[in-house]
């Protein structure tokens, strides 16, 4: 029985329960916004999201996708002079931004609100969280660093949530927003205090080596693109939704998302992610056959799991909105079913993805990324200003086909498994 739990433990299983956990609370979030803030609250906490998802990897230059594999094999101590030169980029980044998009913000709104600066501070906490996550799961603490992302990211959400209820006054977004910024606080206390059995300061006073970052920055762009590829991918539709149909839509629209989104995040921490170690060593092995075979044991796993997710999802909130007083959330069952669709077959495309990356083919990676993004923005702003708020999901499903089916071809003219021939898988 020992040896069962052991090997639970060793296989993710603390990872995954942190982030259902967090995904539950995110999901309750979703509804406590819709509920008692209004829809319009809905939609500017979607495009804080939206913002926060897509800033890092504007910023972050595809550095990380480098640095997560650089500092394999270091401790704490000897990578702390790369993570900190990561991070000084990260930080003049962030600051040259915000020089340039608070005057354009001002202008565009007449003011600086006070949610519009706690979204400004959310989304620099943010970014430098994210370039510290990335390298602690390369030194092996990946059940810290989640730890950490669910402190930041999820436990605040019932004590902020409690505390509305208890004093109504203080159900607003800039609660909401306050509450996420202190949680980050108590992270990065927690790791101060994880890292002081760590002798990281010889690493610190170690000469700054910012000339090989950005040779990393210069030679992998493509990294970049498709770094902002996945993020535009995932977000860019909000945007687009809010400049032609405005905060309510946008709203309604984040609302699904959230909890269409839970399919997706879960079917790729239960069985996508899996799948690359498999899908690397069918390809090591040259059996083109073998790696086929594969393919089709990982596909055929995600698209069940997913759809039989998706039904249960869909039951699920048919229930919330059941037993719900009528008229507290927007019932828009249609848009619900087209929205796990899509996220049904964006998973199955993420699994080409990884069996691209599992062959070493990381231009076609980036490639097919920033293709994403384009039919993206191009579906979004045809469909939802020909069919309004249903056309966000009918775009979604185009988008995720669309990707699904290059892929696919790709894959299938690829003649000759390649490790390393572009670059090493991710």
């Amino acid at each position: 029985m020992a040896g069962f739990a052991g090997k639970l433990m060793r296989g993710g299983l603390p990872n995954m329960a942190i982030r259902g956990s967090q995904l539950f609370f995110r999901f309750a979030l979703s509804f406590y916004i819709v509920s008692e803030l209004g829809l319009e609250a809905a939609g500017i906490y979607g495009l804080a999201i939206g913002a926060i998802g897509i800033v890092p990897a504007t910023v972050g230059w595809g550095l990380n996708y480098f640095i997560s594999r650089e500092v394999v094999g270091h401790t704490p101590a000897t990578a702390a002079g790369l993570i900190r030169d990561r991070l000084a980029i990260t930080i003049a980044s962030l600051l040259a931004g915000t020089i340039v998009a608070v005057p354009v913000l001002i202008w565009m709104t007449g003011g600086l609100s006070e949610t519009a600066i706690l979204i400004l501070v959310l989304l620099w906490l943010e970014t430098l969280a994210l370039d510290i996550y990335m390298p602690m799961i390369g030194l092996e603490m990946a059940l810290f660093a989640n730890v950490m992302v669910f402190i930041r990211s999820a436990l605040w959400i019932p004590i902020v949530v409690g505390i509305g209820f208890v004093y109504p006054p203080l159900q607003t977004l800039n609660a909401i927003f306050l509450g996420w910024i202190a949680s980050h606080f108590v992270a990065y206390a927690m790791l101060f205090v994880y890292l002081r059995r760590w002798p990281i300061r010889e690493g610190l006073r170690e000469r700054m080596q910012l000339g090989r970052l950005g040779k990393r920055v210069r030679t992998a762009w493509y990294i970049y693109f498709s770094d902002l590829g996945i993020v535009g991918l995932g977000y860019a539709d909000r945007f687009i939704l809010n400049a032609l149909l405005g905060l309510t839509a946008t709203g309604i629209y984040s609302f699904y998302f959230s909890i269409t989104n839970a399919l997706q995040t879960l079917i790729a921490t239960a069985v996508v992610q899996l799948a690359l170690p498999r899908m690397v060593r069918a390809a090591r092995g040259g059996d083109r056959a073998e790696w086929r075979a594969e393919l089709r044991r990982q596909m055929t796993k995600t698209l069940t799991y997913a759809g039989v997710l998706g039904a249960i999802i869909f039951v699920a909130t048919e229930i919330i909105f059941y037993v719900s007083p009528e008229g507290r959330f927007p019932v828009y069952r249609t848009l619900l079913a087209v929205m796990l669709l899509a996220a049904t077959i964006r998973s199955g495309s993420d699994l080409l993805n990884v069996a691209i990356t599992s062959m070493g083919r990381d231009h076609a990676y980036a490639v097919t990324n920033v293709i994403g993004v384009v039919l993206a923005l191009v579906f979004g702003a045809g469909f939802m200003w020909a069919f309004g708020l249903i056309g966000a999901g009918i775009s979604a499903v185009a988008t995720a086909l669309s990707l699904l089916v290059i892929r696919g071809v790709y894959l299938r003219n690829i003649t000759q498994p390649a490790i390393g021939a572009e670059g090493s898988p991710a």
